[in-house]
């Protein structure tokens, strides 16, 4: 996997600190709480998901346990990461995506601890309260105030990437990327990423209900508080997912045109998973 952009805009950042005092002492990269967060969060494993009843109520696992009955509160959670449940194969009329199965809790077992470094409900936590407290939107934060520094919000476009090029050493791809994300800020404000933390926030909790890191009712319960605290952020589920898509590009440094056309389709479809309201009222119904 390549190095990622934000590793490269720190070092920018550092070097902009150094040419300040002329000495580049003390100017190292930024340890992250979570290294594992710069890996792929798109989970194609194998073990393809089971259908459920996209109907709602109460749907069976191949074990007949029952889940969850899906009411407008669960359609939200799901709708909040059904771009990338869409892109695994799962079913978003499901919480979490699929039954529990003894086959699926062993994938996503080694998936968390692949991509995330999940290994245990302490780690679980920790990568939960990391992305809800910081994320990647920290580093988008950090990063803007490094280009603020440049002054390159006063210059023109083509001005821009040319500075950086000349100045920071950066390669014709490094500093187009640079500009397009101070664009993303000008348009969007510092903010302009946040629903990508939160919506891989929310997903995270379903991951760890099928993991079996946290038992149906904590994960219901989680995804409750946090859609709470998400909701009021934005108006409508474009706001969210548009967020949602711009921290991806962010963070994979690539355009966001497949997942968006996901978003498109699902729109259109007969079970469109955001036919919910997005102002719906979020309550517990479990």
């Amino acid at each position: 996997m390549k190095m990622k952009k934000i590793r490269k805009l720190l070092v920018l950042s550092c070097l902009l600190a150094a040419a300040a005092v002329f000495s580049l002492q003390g100017c190292g990269p930024k340890t992250e709480q979570k290294e594992d967060t710069e890996k792929e969060d798109t989970q194609k494993e194998d073990g393809a998901a089971e259908d459920g009843d996209a109907a709602g109520g109460e749907t069976t696992s191949e074990e007949g346990a029952p889940t969850v009955a899906v009411t407008d509160t669960i359609r939200w959670f799901n709708a909040s990461y059904a771009i990338l449940t869409e892109l695994n194969g799962l079913d978003y009329n499901i919480f979490a995506g699929t039954p529990v199965t003894p086959q699926m809790q062993a994938m996503q077992i080694r998936s968390l601890e692949e991509w995330w470094g999940v290994t245990d409900r302490e780690s679980a936590d920790e990568t939960l309260a990391w992305a809800l407290n910081e994320g990647h939107r920290t580093d988008f934060k950090e990063f803007i105030e490094s280009l603020q520094s440049t002054g390159i919000g006063e210059m023109e476009m083509t001005e821009r990437i040319e500075y950086l090029k000349m100045n920071y050493d950066l390669s014709e791809e490094e500093a187009q990327l640079s500009e397009q994300y101070y664009e993303m800020y000008e348009q969007y404000g510092e903010t302009a990423i946040d629903g990508w933390d939160y919506c891989r926030a929310l997903n995270l909790v379903s991951f760890y209900y099928l993991a079996g890191y946290y038992t149906e009712q904590e994960a219901l319960d989680k995804s409750l508080e946090i859609a709470q605290m998400v909701q009021p952020l934005f108006l409508s589920w474009d706001e969210l997912v548009g967020s949602y898509l711009r921290g991806y590009e962010y963070w994979a440094e690539e355009s966001s045109e497949e997942r968006r056309g996901i978003y498109e389709d699902l729109l259109l479809r007969e079970d469109n998973p955001y036919a919910v309201n997005y102002q719906t009222t979020l309550e517990k119904s479990w």
